[in-house]
């Protein structure tokens, strides 16, 4: 079982009943397919960047929930053909490598105080290099 997000964004002309309604089905096809929904929100009616299918606001819903791999494309299919959903995203939520907190003796010392020499001569151990600007 996988973490997923589901991210729908419903048309605008849909009662807040109808809305639920559809968000209702979804809850119900995931239990169907043996998930669990573990979080949703509702985002409400927001203005599109851009007109989809002439619409320019539409209502937005995003759910969390645990399903297989194999019911995962049966969901997707169902969302697609749903005429409610103007557009849908989904993101597998992937756990994170820890990062590993580097240790003071694993660190190489970067000296930042080097100064050239007074005779106008780099520092010792560092190399010179002659860099000169192109001519015209």
């Amino acid at each position: 079982m996988n973490q997923y997000e589901l991210g729908i964004v419903l048309r605008s002309s849909l009662t807040e009943e109808e809305a639920n309604g559809v968000i209702d089905t979804l809850k119900t096809r995931i239990g169907e397919f043996g998930g669990e929904i573990t979080g949703i929100t509702n985002w409400g009616k927001r203005r599109l960047a851009h007109p989809i299918h002439k619409q320019t606001e539409g209502i937005f819903s995003f759910l969390n929930f645990t399903l297989s791999p194999q019911s995962v494309k049966e969901l997707v299919r169902m969302v697609q053909f749903t005429e409610s959903i103007i557009r849908h995203i989904l993101v597998k939520n992937e756990k994170k490598a820890q990062l590993k907190p580097r240790n003071q003796s694993d660190a190489t010392p970067v000296d930042t105080k080097s100064e050239p020499a007074p005779d106008g001569s780099a520092a010792s151990g560092s190399e010179v290099i002659d860099v000169q600007a192109p001519s015209e």
